[in-house]
């Protein structure tokens, strides 16, 4: 896959939502091996899949929401519980450095 059908792909998957984002990793290549889901870096949550098929890497972007709610926390009385949600930023994708096993997708 070039530089420019990376680009495509990248601004197809940030049109969509992320459901459908996840939904169609599977639909460009069967072996898609989710190696991180939800992984914090900074203030992004980023969930990576590699397609050994296309020699791509797609990485989901997402954004914390957190908001203080009513309900109490049960292991700690007096304390607010935290109502957290993920806003879907956008998608990354970028070639392969190495190789995707193939014990990997087997395991997938």
């Amino acid at each position: 896959m070039n530089e420019t059908e990376r680009d495509q792909l990248a601004q197809r998957l940030s049109a969509m939502s992320w459901k459908d984002a996840r939904k169609e990793m599977r639909r460009i290549d069967p072996d898609a091996v989710m190696k991180l889901f939800r992984n914090s870096y900074h203030d992004e949550y980023r969930t990576l899949y590699l397609m050994p098929n296309q020699g791509i890497s797609v990485t989901l972007v997402e954004k914390q929401d957190a908001d203080v709610t009513d309900k109490p926390v049960i292991s700690a009385p007096g304390e607010k519980k935290m109502s957290v949600s993920y806003d879907y930023v956008g998608a990354r994708v970028a070639p392969l450095e190495r190789p995707v096993s193939k014990f990997l997708t087997e395991l997938a």
